[in-house]
């Protein structure tokens, strides 16, 4: 490290480290809002169960939310028409 910036490295992990907190705060916001807020605390409650499973379930939940345009013109290309089906 040079003399000229003594805390070169600590800034930049303090960056990176907020820039991380940030992203996992609009992840949660992204999941209550795909899920609702009342889902998100039953989810959260979960912890207690399988603590392992929680981010996973948000990561898939937020990817979920993310893309939900995307799932809702699969799910509406996937689901027959009516008359096609029967």
């Amino acid at each position: 490290m040079s003399a000229e910036h003594p805390g070169r490295l600590r800034t930049a992990i303090a960056a990176v480290m907020y820039r991380m907190q940030a992203f996992t705060v609009v992840g949660y916001m992204g999941v209550a809002s795909f899920i609702g807020v009342e889902a998100l605390i039953v989810l959260l409650g979960f912890t207690t169960v399988l603590p392992i499973a929680i981010p996973f379930v948000l990561i898939v939940l937020g990817l979920a939310y993310l893309f939900r345009q995307r799932l809702r013109d699969l799910w509406t290309r996937a689901r027959p028409r009516r008359g096609e089906a029967e």
